[in-house]
């Protein structure tokens, strides 16, 4: 069922017809000047934040499916995690002449998949490590 959720939530992000941060896009270059101002490096840019975003939209969904799949499969999320990027790609590419269909953007999402993939399979092993008898 949260995987259900996650995945109206990610739809809706990435099926809007324009950039979803284009009405917040002059706040977020006055929150980053203002952070440059106080010693944020110059490099942290628009580009990094909207990378750091795109990793942090597929954290859940590689975790999720990692679970999902269990202990046998995990690894195959991250090749879900990979074609849905490629997928949401090709689909802003072709229907969506507003939104930019980018490489580094299927970088950034296979990226957060592969963390939650790994979170995934810290939490099985986790969950999976022998306790020990106590007298």
């Amino acid at each position: 069922m949260l995987l259900v959720l996650y995945g109206f939530a990610v739809l809706f992000v990435v099926a809007w017809p324009t950039p979803v941060d284009e009405s917040s896009r002059g706040l977020i270059f006055r929150v980053l000047g203002a952070l440059h101002r106080r010693g944020l490096p110059e490099f942290v840019n628009y580009n990094v934040v909207e990378f750091c975003a795109n990793i942090a939209m597929f954290i859940p969904l590689g975790l999720l499916v990692a679970l999902l799949f269990g202990p046998r499969w995990w690894w195959a999320a991250f090749f879900v995690c990979a074609a849905l990027s490629v997928s949401i790609e090709f689909y802003q590419y072709l229907l969506l002449p507003d939104r930019y269909a980018t490489v580094r953007d299927v970088v950034a999402n296979s990226t957060g998949g592969a963390i939650g993939m790994l979170a995934a399979v810290i939490a099985i092993a986790w969950l999976r490590r022998p306790t020990p008898i106590s007298r």
